[in-house]
């Protein structure tokens, strides 16, 4: 008898947790999916290809800035700059890449491309993600740039998705680690990847729709 009880006061409980859910639904689902889909860019954003084109526009701005008579700062397109130094600099962005493109929002770079999903980890590191998706999909990238040390650009992955799926930031920091080419070292953080350039540069800001390289002046 206690266990029929039991029973049914556990079905009581589920019914009754079913109706609270039902009825507050309007507040929770918003947060949860706010935690797990990723929101799409905004439809204004005006992507570029990542080129090899756009790469050697990137690096001739930035050897001119190493010239005595240089510019003291260069303002570079987001795929200039992402052709120059990411595509080098990550795994995911090499030949295997289809369609790389870049942009910027605000303060943040914006990277995306359709690649492959074993490129980002092994099933172990990927976890439910692997089971989920497989072969190529649709992976964009949003991270922060700032000098790390001279001579070092770190660009902080701030937001990672696959398809529609934002990936958590425990695991965006392995995948970082994963698709890293340069080693960080100790003044680069976890979920950063690294970016040698010429100690010439001195900063690096996101802003007007531009990656803007300052130079450092004697």
């Amino acid at each position: 008898m206690f266990g029929c009880l039991g029973r049914l006061g556990c079905l009581l409980l589920l019914a009754v947790l079913a109706v609270g859910g039902w009825f507050t639904k309007p507040w929770w689902y918003p947060r949860v999916r706010a935690l797990v889909v990723a929101e799409a860019p905004a439809a204004s954003l005006t992507w570029k290809p990542i080129s090899p084109e756009a790469a050697s526009r990137g690096s001739r701005a930035a050897e001119r800035m190493a010239e005595k008579t240089g510019p003291v700062y260069a303002d570079l397109t987001p795929a200039e700059f992402a052709a120059w130094q990411l595509e080098p600099a990550m795994k995911i962005f090499g030949a295997s890449a289809a369609n790389p493109e870049a942009t910027v929002h605000g303060d943040t770079l914006l990277l995306r491309a359709n690649v492959s999903v074993a490129e980002l980890g092994d099933p172990k590191q990927l976890g439910p993600l692997a089971s989920m998706l497989d072969g190529r999909q649709p992976v964009l990238i949003g991270g922060r740039l700032s000098m790390a040390r001279p001579g070092v650009l770190a660009l902080q992955v701030t937001q990672m998705s696959v398809k529609e799926l934002r990936l958590p930031g425990r695991l965006v920091e392995k995948i970082v680690q994963r698709i890293s080419v340069t080693q960080r070292g100790d003044s680069v953080p976890a979920n950063a990847i690294a970016l040698r350039v010429g100690r010439h540069i001195a900063d690096v800001r996101v802003a007007g729709g531009k990656v803007v390289l300052y130079k450092a002046v004697p």
